[in-house]
């Protein structure tokens, strides 16, 4: 069983976006929960983050919101390892910015 904890997840999201350059803003909504944790500002566009530890399961209003935000043309992700956070952060710092 793994160990490691959301927080250990999303701090090493943050320790990477800083090293590629990229704007990592923490994302807080008083009076709406289910909010995605993180908002990623990259070279092409502006993304969400949903954080989760190793085998997390979002919950019923965390789905509903993601479900909207894709549905309306929001790009959001949803991380549960400090790998999959290094592959989006290569991803997200390779893509061009649109001019």
């Amino acid at each position: 069983m793994n160990t490691t904890r959301e927080s250990t997840v999303e701090r090493h999201l943050l320790m990477r976006c800083r090293e590629r350059g990229l704007l990592s803003l923490k994302l807080i909504s008083p009076g709406r929960a289910g909010v995605p944790d993180r908002v990623i500002v990259a070279p092409g566009g502006t993304v969400f983050v949903e954080l989760k530890r190793p085998g997390g399961r979002l919950r019923r209003l965390q789905h509903l919101t993601i479900t909207k935000l894709r549905r309306d043309g929001g790009e959001v992700f949803v991380v549960e390892t400090t790998t999959a956070a290094d592959e989006l952060v290569e991803a997200l710092a390779s893509r061009v910015a649109a001019e």
